[in-house]
């Protein structure tokens, strides 16, 4: 995984080297000259003090000198903090975004009808009103949405209504440009994997399906300890983005769902799977 720290260590590891030019020029030298482990390996360990006193130990190329072996180091805290940047700007683009899963389906709902208030998202998303206004808020404070101007709203913007216009008594909202760039974000692969990190326990969720198979909301409120509300609409997040899918059987095969073994289960609730867009997102996410 890529940390600040690992990056430190190596650019520790390369000043101390270059500091103790000689003494690991010495080390080598010595280390060439004799019969050991470190023929098989190439690599020799040397205990060395750093520039600041302490003694750490450095794995060397038995094969380069004191100075290659530092600008290796280098070279590679360099990739590693281009990478670590790169991350943090994938993280920087939702950071502005509530870590909520009905703030995701807000945005996906105002996508579609591309206008509503919030008694109304509320009774489409079945949240709380109250919950929802205040995301609405949120997002529109952090440039994600934005108020439909006051007076009349117009049926052909507003797919939410069936009147061919809606005199303004509520608060609508629609997506900024901001939200609409959000949106497209999140069906990128990197806007995906995000989601992983962003959404608290969106991860657990998509592992629990891939290595356990189908699952159902209440089932996993429960064996989480989590509200099954919550639960409930972080499946419907999850597959909005793209991460996890209904399941479609009526009956789910012992081979398919180790979570709760039998040999089958006949389907009595809204059962989910990972996608494969899910499976690979989870697996690029646990070997970064």
């Amino acid at each position: 995984m890529v940390s600040q720290a690992e990056i430190d260590r190596l650019r520790l590891e390369a000043d101390t080297i270059l500091t103790r030019y000689q003494q690991v020029e010495q080390a080598l030298d010595q280390a060439r000259s004799e019969s050991g482990d470190h023929w098989e390996t190439g690599e020799l360990t040397v205990s060395l003090d750093t520039p600041r006193g302490e003694t750490i130990d450095v794995t060397l190329d038995l094969d380069a000198d004191p100075a290659s072996n530092a600008q290796s180091r280098y070279e590679r805290a360099k990739d590693l903090e281009a990478e670590l940047e790169r991350k943090q700007e994938i993280v920087g683009q939702l950071a502005p975004f509530p870590a909520d899963p009905v703030a995701y389906l807000i945005c996906y709902h105002l996508d579609a009808v591309k206008g509503n208030y919030p008694r109304s998202m509320a009774g489409h998303l079945d949240a709380q009103r109250d919950h929802v206004e205040s995301l609405c808020e949120e997002m529109e404070t952090a440039g994600l949405l934005e108020r439909v101007e006051s007076g009349t709203v117009k049926q052909r913007r507003v797919k939410a209504k069936q009147a061919d216009e809606v005199r303004q008594h509520h608060t609508y909202y629609r997506l900024s440009r901001e939200g609409d760039h959000l949106l497209r974000f999140l069906d990128e692969p990197d806007g995906q994997l995000n989601v992983l990190r962003h959404l608290p326990d969106g991860h657990t969720l998509v592992r629990r399906l891939a290595r356990g198979g189908p699952d159902y909301p209440r089932m996993t409120a429960e064996e989480l300890d989590l509200e099954f509300e919550y639960v409930r609409h972080l499946y419907r997040a999850l597959r909005q983005i793209g991460l996890v899918t209904e399941y479609e059987g009526s009956t789910i095969k012992g081979t398919e769902r180790k979570l709760k073994p039998k040999d089958e289960t006949h389907r009595k609730h809204t059962y989910y799977v990972t996608t494969d867009r899910g499976d690979e997102t989870l697996r690029r996410l646990e070997e970064s």
